[in-house]
């Protein structure tokens, strides 16, 4: 199940945290936004509450489009994203 999988570095500016989180491959971005604002509010005691969050690549700060999928972003183990 983990071959269908990436690990992936979630940092959250707001509350200052970094999550590794495993996500998808084939998954699309809007697909994601629920599942990863689900994981860092629990993986961080409720300290982050979601609120119309996004995903920016967390190289370049450019924002993901909801529509693309995790391949069209390629996203690699590894890779750093940003939830704001």
């Amino acid at each position: 199940m983990i071959m269908n999988n990436l690990l992936v570095e979630i940092y959250v500016p707001s509350i200052g945290c970094t999550f590794d989180i495993f996500i998808p491959k084939d998954a699309k971005i809007f697909e994601l936004l629920p599942l990863i604002s689900t994981a860092v509010t629990r993986l961080s005691d409720e300290m982050f509450m979601p609120n119309d969050v996004v995903l920016c690549n967390g190289k370049v700060g450019m924002i993901c489009s909801r529509n693309s999928s995790v391949g069209d972003m390629k996203l690699k183990n590894g890779s750093r994203l940003m939830l704001i």
